[in-house]
């Protein structure tokens, strides 16, 4: 009985509305939207688009028909339409239009592109179930500015992931997250669009950049960094740690940022070299581990904790430590049960986040909101929200642990830190270290001995903490080859190479190598004799050759060792390859 009492309401009240609908037989996106355009008001347009949508909507109560009907073409160009001029205003939305004829134009495709339209609406949904139920928000036209100059700067945007990193970077513009150490420049959207556009075709960010939503997007995109130290830094990691990249865990380069008072040479900082360089203590290392994420394509957030700074990051894996299960990961501090971020507490983070991992039905709930918004009758809006509510509350929730943390160890505010260090176990190494990777000793050619660094015959050390394994690290070249990493903070590590000294006399050693901290030194050295020490000097993680250093040598097949120094913990040295020259 009470089911047909509501269908006979909706429809009088289809049959009120639809009076005020045109003679002829309104749709989505015809001449009406073009002469609303034209003319810069969208008040009728809106009236139109509410009595056709109570029309479609009348008699429909459950699940099936509703999400049927919101799927429907035409139902879901009037859902969007109607949403936009709603969200914006319609007097705001005019003026947008009216202002100049390329707003009129832009508008025009926008709003007929329905998928592109669905994908500009989602990116501004808030983050928190509440905010979404008020739906009480609204939409800046400085965004569909913004969305115009990205789109008239690149004529082949249609679709696809270049459309939402361009919706992404007009919703968030850079700078638009919270601000960062070593960060404050302002950076055009457009060329921030570019900037990331051209950093995927030349496949310097991570494979998960491509399935990013918008929403996930506007965590990379927003970065308050300048496009420079974007580019650097993923370089950077190119260079000095490219498995870092191709494991998508660069925010693991957080341990790098020596926890210490940066120095006056790097402080106040310039730029991100300098935050990495310079080191600091929760702040920066916050500010960095956003920052390298975001110019590696990862979503990142500034998270806060009592006494505290640190990250919040999507994984490509959401079952991985730490929080298995979790789309998102909280690392360098303590659990999610006392962060805060986005404007809400870290569960009610991760619930929202999890809500948007389910994308089908995510779109489903906010398009039946923003359907029984667009009808007057209480009676026909209320059984649209129930079954809304009713697909919200079928989601399940991922069930992690809010109380782990990435690296807890290095949280030096946590006080569950030193518990945390002496309880971390160190990682085993992919590459078997202890297999020889050389055939036989490396001879001379040109002049000069070329060795590989990644051609030892053994390697070995001592570890204290942080380390993979005792021994270096293998790792793939960006562009082909090997490369070895002698790892931070380890009591000692080494690496032997055989090589055939031609004749005895005089050499000099030259290095190319990459480092992120001043004061590093490799040594070479002849069973317990150093031969040689070779100051690497900073870097900021990109390749680069040594100053020759001497060193004497005996004709003949030796044994050379490539260490760290064992007087002094060192901050972790890339190295590509070592060259012996006979001093003229």
């Amino acid at each position: 009985m009470i089911q047909m009492h509501r269908f006979a309401l909706a429809t009088l009240v289809a049959a009120v509305l639809l009076p005020m609908a045109p003679s002829h037989a309104w749709e989505p996106g015809g001449a009406d939207l073009d002469k609303a355009i034209a003319g810069g008001d969208f008040t009728a347009y809106l009236q139109s688009a509410s009595g056709f949508l109570a029309e479609k909507a009348a008699g429909k109560t459950d699940q099936a028909a509703l999400t049927a009907l919101i799927e429907d073409p035409q139902v879901r160009a009037a859902i969007d339409q109607r949403q936009l001029i709603a969200k914006c205003g319609a007097e705001k939305l005019g003026a947008f239009a009216k202002a100049d004829p390329a707003n009129a134009a832009f508008l025009g495709w926008l709003m007929k592109d329905t998928a592109a339209l669905d994908l500009f609406l989602e990116g501004f949904v808030p983050l928190h179930l509440n905010a979404r139920e008020q739906n009480n928000y609204s939409i800046n036209t400085d965004a569909l500015d913004r969305l115009r100059k990205i789109k008239a700067a690149d004529p082949d945007l249609k679709d696809g992931l270049y459309l939402r990193v361009a919706i992404a970077t007009a919703i968030a513009p850079p700078g638009s997250g919270a601000p960062g150490a070593g960060q404050g420049k302002t950076v055009d959207p457009v060329d921030r669009y570019k900037h990331y556009k051209e950093a995927h075709k030349n496949k310097e960010l991570v494979p998960s950049f491509d399935d990013l939503t918008v929403w996930e997007l506007q965590k990379v995109v927003q970065s308050g960094a300048s496009n420079e130290d974007l580019a650097w830094g993923r370089q950077m990691i190119r260079d000095w740690r490219p498995d870092l990249l191709t494991d998508e865990a660069v925010v693991n380069s957080t341990s790098f940022v020596w926890r210490r008072n940066a120095p006056p040479q790097f402080y106040p900082f310039k730029g991100m070299k300098d935050v990495m360089a310079g080191g600091g203590k929760c702040g920066p290392r916050s500010s960095w581990s956003v920052f390298i994420c975001q110019a590696c394509g990862v979503p990142a957030a500034g998270v806060g904790q009592p006494a505290h700074a640190c990250v919040a990051y999507k994984s490509a894996n959401p079952m991985v430590e730490p929080q298995p299960g979790s789309h998102w990961k909280v690392g360098f501090g303590r659990g999610w049960q006392v962060s805060k971020l986005e404007g809400m507490g870290g569960p009610d983070f991760i619930a929202a986040v999890e809500d948007r991992a389910h994308r089908k039905e995510f779109v489903q709930v906010e398009r039946l909101r923003w359907l029984a918004a667009a009808l007057p009758a209480a009676d026909q809006a209320t059984p649209i929200m129930e079954v809304a509510h009713a697909i919200q509350k079928s989601l399940t929730t991922a069930k992690t642990d809010l109380t782990a943390s990435l690296k807890a160890e290095e949280a030096e505010a946590d006080p569950g830190a030193v518990k945390a260090a002496a309880e971390a176990k160190p990682a085993p190494a992919k590459v078997d270290p202890t297999k020889p990777r050389a055939t036989g000793p490396v001879v001379a050619k040109d002049g000069k001995i070329h060795v590989e660094a990644g051609d030892y015959m053994a390697t070995g050390g001592q570890i204290s903490w942080g380390g993979q394994a005792p021994h270096v690290l293998l790792h793939d070249s960006v562009g082909g080859g090997k490369q070895v990493f002698f790892q931070q903070q380890m009591v000692s590590q080494w690496a032997d190479y055989s090589v055939d000294v031609p004749e005895s006399g005089t050499y000099e050693v030259v290095m190319k190598a990459a480092c992120v901290n001043e004061g590093q030194d490799l040594e070479v050295c002849l069973g317990s004799v150093v031969l040689a020490k070779v100051p690497i000097a900073l870097t900021h993680g990109l390749w680069q050759e040594t100053a020759p250093v001497e060193l004497k040598l005996e004709k003949g097949v030796q044994m050379l060792r490539v260490q760290t120094p064992t007087t002094e913990h060192k901050r972790g040295i890339a190295l590509r390859w070592f060259e012996l020259k006979r001093k003229s």
